[in-house]
């Protein structure tokens, strides 16, 4: 690694380029000129597995002269600006390569992964995941998606994983011009999945011209990464179905995982999750105390198993704020956030916490960087914000909020009932709640009161949701 890339980079991207030569009168120099430059400075077409070694070394030179050619581009900018915005990079999902029977069994673990690293990063802007995956296997160009997501360097590459080891190829892509500016392939045991994702960003880091901060991890077992898949897997199911029947099968299989692998954090911070969302919505049954602890305990254990895992946090902060502890809940968010910044799931939460603080603002600030990393994310970000918009009163703006998008979950017709209740609007009021009793049967606004109490701390919130809740036809 060149030591001088530690002392003075700044952040840059394709537009910076511009900025930097137009005021010393080359701008005559264009943009494709600097195509050229930078594809004579790229890798070649990745050679045949026997050649590696040999590739190996014309990597290491070209991706050497690359990044001389970068570092004059950015220690320019470092006298040209400090106010400039620092570069944003998307990471697409990774073609899977492996055989048919193993097809699949990664998910996405290796781009999830490597956003997380990433994201560590101070010195530029990573997409969510949840925006950046929504182009698999799309046919666009990469200036295309990049236009679309706001980015200015993309990552795409491929896994293949033959049951034991692990190759990953990766390529870094101006999307301004669609150069190659760096590329690479690792070979490893699957047990060293955090130390390839940090390798992986640390070159990020260093092409794209960030200062270089150590975020080395600590190599995984394979339990560890059995765990993760597992809970990788319920994570994507609940989030393509937002059910009872996915949750109670991410139930069954994390539970598993508990059993199996006791000593890693994901089984437990998977299932302090699942058991909040069975929990809010009434899909588990048992004694609820029993649950609640259960639920923190489980959630403390995994950031103890892995201080280092922003999930972990992310699931304690749930754990606490169901707990109604909401000013811890709401520390543990920003400790999730700290370590994985493009968490959109992280900021969400904290989103929520503030809510119910009656810190609106911040709340709403929360949302507009949401939408920043993450500007596809969904269903989530409108309902939070009709939410907020709900509670100070601007029931209008809440309602536009809630159409402007396709659609909604079934538990956010609680929020549409109240805009509606808001507006004096109760038929519609009322056939908002009879969708959401309809999946819900044994709700109550009985239920409903004693979740929400301790938890919902702005000033006559609460009151006036379970008055809304009761006059839309919620059951007593």
């Amino acid at each position: 690694m060149n030591d001088k890339l530690d002392l003075t980079f700044k952040p840059m991207g394709p537009q910076l380029v511009k900025n930097i030569l137009a005021p010393v009168e080359v701008h005559r120099i264009k943009l494709d000129d600097r195509s050229q430059a930078l594809a004579m400075a790229a890798p070649p077409p990745l050679a045949d597995p026997q050649d590696a070694h040999s590739r190996r070394g014309i990597l290491l030179g070209t991706i050497a002269a690359g990044l001389v050619i970068l570092a004059l581009m950015a220690g320019a900018y470092f006298f040209r600006s400090e106010t400039v915005k620092p570069p944003i990079i998307a990471v697409l999902p990774f073609e899977d390569l492996s055989s048919t029977e193993l097809v699949g069994v990664l998910n996405d673990t290796i781009g999830d992964g490597i956003i997380t690293s990433l994201a560590r990063y101070k010195e530029f802007t990573v997409i969510s995941r949840r925006s950046s995956f929504k182009f698999r296997n799309s046919e666009e160009g990469i200036s295309e998606i990049a236009d679309q997501l706001g980015a200015d360097f993309v990552l795409e590459g491929s896994q293949q994983y033959d049951g034991e080891r692990l190759r990953v190829t990766a390529q870094l892509i101006d999307a301004d011009t669609e150069t190659l500016i760096w590329a690479d392939e690792i070979d490893v045991p699957l047990e060293a999945l955090l130390k390839t994702n940090s390798e992986i960003s640390r070159k990020i880091a260093n092409a794209v011209g960030a200062k270089v901060v150590d975020t080395a991890e600590a190599r995984m077992t394979k339990g560890d990464v059995s765990a993760l898949l597992i809970a990788n897997a319920a994570q994507s199911r609940i989030m393509r179905n937002f059910s009872r029947e996915s949750l109670l099968k991410n139930i069954e299989e994390q539970e598993q995982s508990l059993k199996d692998y006791p000593e890693s954090a994901w089984g437990h911070l998977g299932q302090a999750l699942s058991l909040r969302i069975g929990l809010r919505y009434g899909w588990i049954e048992g004694d609820e105390e029993t649950l609640r602890k259960r639920m923190i305990d489980l959630a403390r254990r995994g950031v103890e198993l892995d201080p280092n895992n922003f999930l972990a946090y992310h699931a304690l902060g749930r754990a606490l704020m169901f707990n109604r502890d909401i000013e811890a809940a709401s520390v543990a968010f920003r400790r999730a956030i700290e370590l994985n910044p493009s968490s959109s799931f992280a900021r969400s939460a904290l989103t929520l916490a503030l809510t119910r603080l009656g810190k609106t603002d911040e709340a709403l600030a929360e949302i507009e960087e949401t939408a920043r990393i993450d500007p596809f994310y969904g269903h989530n970000l409108y309902w939070d914000k009709a939410l907020i918009q709900w509670q100070i009163g601007e029931c209008e703006q809440a309602l536009a909020t809630f159409r402007s998008t396709s659609s909604m979950p079934v538990a956010a017709n609680k929020v549409l009932a109240a805009t509606y209740h808001c507006l004096g609007e109760q038929e519609q009021a009322a056939r908002a709640m009879a969708d959401f009793v309809a999946e819900n049967p044994k709700w109550t606004v009985s239920r409903e009161r004693d979740v929400l109490s301790g938890m919902w701390s702005a000033p006559g919130a609460l009151d006036r949701w379970l008055a809304a809740m009761e006059a839309s036809g919620m059951p007593l």
